[in-house]
């Protein structure tokens, strides 16, 4: 996936609020679905309009290198999402077999844990898939009517795991957590891959 030169432009010359794509602009599967790719938004911070990848069930930002098998395409560095506006869920671009759709639990176990499944692997049993939206008025993506991410060391390299907030501020065992805002980017020629999952 690669963003379009419009729109990074429009990010990288405002500071604190930028200008952003529309909804309507987004890639669309079909009238009920928005194709689009994630960046971090957290000025001054190593976060600040780095893409959001998917590998090993999670989703990151600032990666060195995804983990992803791409249909005839090289290897992207970065995610494509697909929201789901009639049940408000929310999967990765994919060639629909097998499907890989997001899930957070968001219990004193799980703490806002933000994972992925692949086909027909059961989510675990506080897992939420629902809930998420575009604010159409910041662009943001939201869910359970939060725009609050969380965007956390993950010690392996120089990423950051991502976390819906749930009220706390180092979740699950992670320092060093950034507030961020998730703004949606249109995609130019969104690449469909099949993403990690161990």
């Amino acid at each position: 996936m690669q963003f379009t030169t419009l729109a990074l432009s429009a990010l990288s010359a405002a500071t604190g609020v930028f200008g952003a794509p529309t909804s309507q602009e987004a890639g669309t599967a079909s009238p009920d679905q928005v194709i689009f790719g994630v960046m971090s938004i957290r000025s001054a911070s190593p976060v600040h309009l780095t893409a959001w990848g998917a590998e090993h069930k999670g989703i990151f930002t600032n990666l060195s290198k995804q983990d992803a098998d791409c249909y005839n395409s090289p290897a992207q560095n970065s995610a494509t999402f697909v929201l789901n506006k009639v049940d408000g869920t929310l999967s990765l671009y994919t060639e629909g077999k097998p499907w890989q759709q997001l899930f957070v639990d968001r219990s004193g176990m799980g703490q806002g844990m933000m994972q992925y499944t692949t086909g027909a692997e059961p989510a675990p049993h506080n897992a939420e898939r629902g809930g998420w939206a575009i604010d159409e008025a910041s662009q943001h993506l939201t869910f359970a009517g939060s725009d609050a991410f969380l965007a956390c060391p993950s010690g392996a390299d120089s990423s950051y795991r991502i976390l819906p907030y749930v009220g706390i501020e180092n979740p699950a065992g992670y320092t060093g957590c950034l507030s961020i805002a998730a703004r949606v980017v249109v995609a130019e020629n969104p690449v469909k891959c099949l993403y990690s999952q161990a």
